[in-house]
């Protein structure tokens, strides 16, 4: 009797603890429960299957089975199984989910999160979505307090119109901004970008760059050290030894150049030089002012214009430049437009073989023709030309022709004058004059109308003067060698004396107009810059 009753209250106890244990089991699976901790950021069990008490995993700690569902301060978090711990962290297993409402979704093969620090590290298979954004990687750090996500083993970012790889990286979900850091790259439709660093917001597809970067576009390359661009508006802002390369042969740098993709519109400052490998000219300044839609470009402060020949080079300056048939984009990619070079106030220029200055000038590709005007001025060997204008006349890059319009004339110094400051000088004026060069040298001149000369004649071996000759006539043509008068051809009937030499006083054998100019002349590159 007594057998049975103690039998029977055995029976009771072990049937009321069964009871008690589906009961608890039943309410975390249906109610939720809490991991015990110290404050109000509680891992709460929303749903498992089944749970289990695991001595192996340290005193206190649980493991949830199927359709494992917690919260945390508005994170939820699926997975297949997963192990709670007393000091409110879990670590989770098998179809990660972790979810917040209107910020994130992030995906993995496994999780540790932690209640209290609002931590979480995730590995495999990871991604990370946010409206058309999604970043995967394979080792995740996600903190919710800074919103913020980490990778350091590589990722990609990819939206809408863009795919980003790095090999590390942050991405802060309030301010919506990647961060990026170590082999950047962007690839977008339109264009690819290598850099070091980068901030990339994905709402507005800009992305800020910093040290050296490159960027790859259908029809142009660019560099610099750090910028931004925005592939939505088309706007870029490039810093620090920025160029822009386009694949028809020019290349516009500078230190600082903003950039409009649509309207093909630039500014360029500091160390401004647009270079045309195509012609071997190179434009240099200060600041520059680009118009694609125009085809031009506006280049001041300090101007520049470098041709470069076979054994020279033309250095041209002039307070503003402007080059027209410019352009960075690929328009009229089949066709090649003549370009065209306008200088104006202050014009000077230096070669080795000719320097002049003007006020303004013009360069056309076209007809290879230096158009020269107000007050211009020519040195070519021992020779100084003016005239009112002048056209001088390129050949395969070689001087071929000079067109002197109203009131030409041409002063050289006699090559026997005993002092620098005599007034000895070969002379012809008219007006209007065609002089022609052979080998860069002005060897023929046709006067046509109102001819004067004086030039000074030598003996037979030539080493002494022996008069000067003083002629007149409508037209005339003079044949020039090693600087001195060879012979004249009087085209009209001519008014002609040779003055013997004890008749000749220098300075009243001067032409009306006469002024030496040989102080302006350019004597170096560096003196076109000087007033």
């Amino acid at each position: 009797m007594k057998r049975s009753k103690l039998f029977t209250s055995d029976l009771i106890r072990s049937t009321l603890s069964l009871c008690l244990f589906l009961i608890c089991l039943g309410a975390i699976a249906q109610k939720g429960s809490k991991v015990a901790t110290s404050n109000n950021q509680t891992i709460n069990i929303h749903h498992a299957n089944s749970l289990e008490f695991d001595k192996k995993l340290g005193e206190g700690a649980q493991r949830l089975i199927g359709n494992v569902e917690l919260e945390n301060a508005g994170i939820l978090l699926n997975c297949d199984s997963a192990y709670m711990f007393p000091d409110n962290s879990c670590h989770a297993f098998g179809h990660v989910h972790m979810s917040k409402k209107d910020s994130m979704d992030l995906y993995g093969d496994s999780i540790y999160y932690h209640g209290d620090t609002r931590k979480a590290e995730m590995f495999g298979q990871i991604r990370y979505l946010r409206k058309s954004l999604t970043l995967t990687t394979q080792h995740m750090m996600y903190v919710a307090d800074s919103s913020r996500v980490n990778f350091w083993n590589g990722g990609t970012v990819t939206d809408s119109a863009t795919v980003l790889v790095s090999k590390r990286g942050t991405y802060f979900m309030k301010k919506k901004i990647c961060a990026f850091k170590d082999s950047v790259v962007l690839t977008n439709p339109s264009y690819i970008i290598h850099c070091d660093t980068m901030a990339y917001e994905p709402d507005n597809q800009t992305a800020h760059f910093s040290g050296p970067t490159f960027i790859k576009g259908k029809s142009t390359n660019m560099y610099c050290i750090a910028g931004y661009y925005n592939s939505h508006t088309g706007v870029s802002d490039f810093w620090h030894h920025a160029v822009i390369t386009s694949k028809k042969g020019e290349k516009l740098s500078g230190d600082s150049i903003y950039y409009d993709k649509k309207k093909d519109y630039g500014e360029v400052t500091n160390n401004v030089a647009l270079i045309d490998s195509t012609d071997n000219i190179t434009i240099k300044g200060e600041y520059a002012l680009y118009k694609g839609e125009q085809r031009t470009i506006m280049v001041t402060r300090h101007a520049l214009m470098d041709q470069a020949y076979e054994k020279d080079t033309l250095h041209l300056h002039g307070d503003t430049l402007y080059g027209y048939n410019i352009s960075m984009s690929d328009s009229n990619k089949n066709t090649r437009t003549p370009k065209l070079l306008l200088a104006y106030h202050h014009v000077k220029f230096f070669k080795k073989d000719m320097q002049g200055k003007c006020d303004s000038l013009t360069y056309d590709e076209k007809d290879s023709v230096m158009r020269m005007f107000y007050n211009p001025i020519v040195w070519s060997d021992q020779n100084q030309l003016t005239a009112d204008t002048m056209r001088l006349f390129m050949a395969n890059k070689k001087l071929d022709l000079l067109d002197m319009r109203h009131n030409s004339f041409i002063i050289s110094r006699d090559t026997l004058a005993s002092k620098e400051d005599s007034l000895q000088f070969n002379q012809i004026k008219g007006r209007n004059m065609k002089g022609t060069f052979r080998n860069n040298k002005l060897y023929k001149v046709k006067v046509l109308g109102n001819a004067q000369t004086i030039y000074y004649v030598y003996s037979d071996n030539n080493k002494s003067v022996i008069g000067a000759n003083r002629a007149d006539c409508s037209n005339m043509q003079i044949y020039i060698d090693s600087n001195r008068i060879k012979s004249i051809t009087f085209l009209q009937k001519p008014d002609a004396t040779l003055f013997p030499l004890k008749d000749v006083k220098p300075a009243e054998f001067l032409l009306g107009n006469f002024v030496w100019r040989i102080g302006e002349r350019p004597m170096r590159k560096e003196d076109i810059f000087k007033n």
